[in-house]
């Protein structure tokens, strides 16, 4: 592998066997001799097996959004909980997949630096209205462009236990960035999972091959250690199956282009979901778990490549073939827990993180073009944070939480992912470094006024060194209208202070105090158990949301304007022994848009300042997901899945705006209404168990693609004119445990 040899020095693994880099043939090969062998020497019992496995799954009283434990379904906020079962069902090949698939209010649409992600209608360019946590832990990139980046385009998910993701505003109990909302992946330890498993998975079309291994045993002492490493080699599709498409003609003679709309281009196009530079992707976790201690190191090498803007094409095509994100994350988490007497117990917390980024979008450095430094971007980011935390039960139906929390932070360290040169961040000079500090202080008391009503107060301070107080505040009552029927009455107040690069070269610029974004979030969710396999649910909000966001036209963050959204989202779910199905669809809708500013004509959030159209220019506003799993009989199951994205009107809106008015290139151009049109995504995998410790499946994806691949498109963010068909593919997955 000559692109990554010569590119890449990743500070752990730089090196891999060969002999994985066409893992589909070996999985092939795998599976066949899984197959083979014989099930009689394995030993156990496959029903003791599941149940421990499903038992581990449970939890009587967890934490749900809040730092103190309740019963889930009296959680104080919307939570969609996604567990190492539905995973496997789902056969998804990355996290973002993953959640496309079960979230009911989740999209994510491509980015040159990375796919962005949003919730109920809050998506950025950045990735930074999202926190992204293991095991609790945050792992956001925080300097610059990147955000919930690091563990989300892995095809290897089996080192999770469950994902656990909160639908709206968290800040006060996750901190600031909890602006969208909180994906929390949850790994195995050795307590929850037993034994060795050995899997491998391969993809025809969107080419990849995955190898995983996890091994967890109890210890004496109650103690228990857990071993995960996954690799893959992830070649995506060609552009002959995932073409990149365009909604207006190009036609660049400068750079030989001549292009009709919504045709396949003719000229060079990174493959889809390809891994940033071509490089082998990995993921390493240690954990052991005492009885009242925890520890776990994990380390990640990833990245992704994803083709440049449209602007891009015009002028320099060839330049934009290694766009992407790569990063990787070295992690050390220590926990320790005491219970002091009946009343009171305590948490403590000391982590350490090294992230490590390289984003490439646009031309290479040295064409010197205007604006270059936002295009090639690199740089070394570490965390040290502490944590203190108490719980109190001062009465019986009473739980008072307080916390203290530090977190210290160093930015700008030449990279250890590539070998181009000392730090390079937008906005700031080549090999800046600079230092930020936070201090919080977080309480929560929960009550239960009578024995049907549970009240949840929060308050969470934070002071960053660039920044004023930041104060997260939020309530919640739960009413157990009877046994079966349960109502919440939500409110969040959330922040998030400015990446830490921005903040700085603010400070650097005279400014005393960074800018704070904040969204005002309230919510009413009803839920209905009418009878034991049966679940309703609908959850409706109202957000105000005080933007702060980068302006094109001035190449800086400020303060955007006042974006008010609705939603609604209701869902039926049916659970039998046998059969497994899943109805949800979202709604949001712009409710109104004041800028802050009357001559900002370059934001991307909506075009209906300018008096176009009444949506959010990103975000689909009706998204419809069935899921669907069928057990035939013990052994042969069925899993199925369909999204359904109803078009996106307010991309359209944005278009033709800009087409009319501004050209900026950065903004989609009216050309064809294809790009803005709806999009289904049909997956369907059969799973064979032929003993207790061998499992293969087979999963297609995109399978309507077949018949039309515009069927199966996906936008680019901000030039939502720009567009990719996902490939109909397939993906065989082998695993076997003992």
């Amino acid at each position: 592998m000559p692109e990554q040899n010569a590119i890449m020095k990743p500070f752990m693994l730089n090196r891999i066997c060969p002999a994985v880099c066409r893992p589909f043939q070996w999985c092939v090969i795998l599976a066949v001799f899984l197959a083979a062998f014989p099930a009689a020497c394995l030993g156990s019992d496959a029903l003791l097996r599941l149940d421990i496995e499903d038992l581990s799954q449970i939890r009587v009283e967890e934490s749900y959004a809040t730092l103190g434990t309740t019963d889930p379904r009296e959680a104080p906020a919307s939570v969609t909980l996604i567990t190492s079962r539905d995973i496997m069902n789902s056969g998804a090949r990355s996290l973002d997949e993953l959640l496309d698939i079960y979230v009911p209010g989740f999209q994510y649409m491509y980015k040159p630096h990375g796919n962005q992600a949003g919730i109920r209608g809050i998506i950025s360019d950045r990735n930074n209205k999202l926190l992204l946590l293991v095991n609790g832990r945050p792992m956001n990139i925080k300097a610059s462009d990147g955000g919930a980046v690091t563990e989300r385009w892995f095809s290897m998910l089996r080192d999770i236990s469950r994902v656990t993701v909160v639908n709206g505003p968290g800040s006060a109990v996750y901190g600031p960035g909890a602006i969208a909302g909180i994906i929390n992946i949850e790994t195995w330890s050795g307590k929850s999972f037993q034994g060795l498993e050995v899997s491998a998975r391969g993809g025809a079309v969107e080419n990849f091959g995955a190898i995983e291994l996890k091994y967890g045993t109890q210890l004496p002492g109650k103690t228990g250690l857990f071993f995960y490493y996954g690799l893959d080699d992830y070649s995506g599709a060609h552009n002959d199956h995932a073409p990149l498409k365009f909604s207006i003609d190009i036609n660049a003679p400068e750079a030989g282009i001549s292009y009709r709309k919504d045709t396949t281009p003719d000229f060079p196009v990174p493959n889809d979901n390809k891994s940033f530079r071509g490089l082998m992707r990995h993921k390493l976790h240690l954990q052991v778990d005492g009885e009242n201690y925890e520890f776990w190191a994990r380390y990640t090498l990833g990245g992704q490549r994803i083709p440049g803007s449209q602007r891009h094409y015009l002028m320099y095509p060839e330049y934009v073939m290694n766009n992407g994100a790569g990063n990787q994350q070295l992690t050390v988490f220590g926990k320790y827990s005491r219970d002091l007497n009946s009343w009171l117990s305590l948490d403590c917390i000391l982590s350490y993180m090294l992230s490590d980024v390289q984003i490439n979008y646009g031309p290479p450095d040295n064409l010197h073009l205007p604006n270059q430094g936002i295009a090639d971007k690199r740089w070394s980011e570490d965390e040290t944070m502490g944590r203190i935390m108490a719980h109190i039960i001062p009465r019986e139906g009473h739980k008072l939480t307080v916390s203290a929390e530090y977190y210290y932070n160093n930015f700008g360290r030449k990279g250890y992912l590539g070998n181009e040169g000392p730090s390079n961040i937008f906005g700031l000079p080549l090999g800046a470094r600079w230092y930020s500090r936070m201090v919080s202080l977080v309480s929560e008391y929960m009550m239960r006024p009578t024995d049907d009503m549970l009240l949840v107060l929060g308050l969470r301070a934070d002071k960053h060194r660039f920044t004023n107080w930041m104060f997260s505040p939020r309530a919640a009552v739960t009413y157990n209208l009877n046994t079966s029927n349960l109502l919440k009455f939500i409110y969040n107040h959330s922040v998030r202070h400015e990446d830490d690069a921005d903040i700085y070269n603010s400070h650097l610029n005279g400014e005393k105090k960074g800018e704070i974004e904040s969204i005002d979030n309230f919510e009413v969710d009803y839920d209905s158990y009418p009878l034991s396999w049966l679940h309703l649910g609908i959850s409706s909000f109202y957000n105000r949301h005080r933007v702060v966001a980068f302006d094109q036209a001035v190449f800086g963050i400020f303060r955007v304007g006042l974006v008010q959204t609705i939603g609604i989202e209701a869902s039926l779910n049916i659970k039998t022994p046998s059969l497994r199905l899943s109805l949800a669809h979202s709604f949001t809708k712009l409710l109104d848009f004041d800028l802050n500013r009357d001559d900002l004509l370059m934001q991307n959030i909506s075009a209906y300042p300018y008096g176009y159209g009444h949506d959010l220019a990103n975000w689909i506003n009706n998204a419809t997901k069935l899921i669907l799993d069928y057990n035939f009989t013990d052994r042969l199951a069925f899993h199925g899945s369909v999204r359904i994205y109803w078009g996106l009107p307010g991309g359209e809106d944005m278009a033709r705006y800009n087409s009319e008015n501004t050209n900026n290139p950065a903004l989609p151009f009216y050309g064809s209404d294809t790009a803005y049109g709806k999009s289904f995504f049909l997956d369907a995998g059969l799973e064979y168990r032929p003993s207790e410790h061998f499992d293969i499946a087979l999963h297609g994806y995109n399978l309507l693609g077949v018949f039309d691949k515009d069927l199966n498109k996906r936008n680019f963010f901000q030039s939502t004119s720009q567009y990719r068909d996902a490939a109909p593919a397939v993906a065989l997955m082998a695993s076997l445990n003992f």
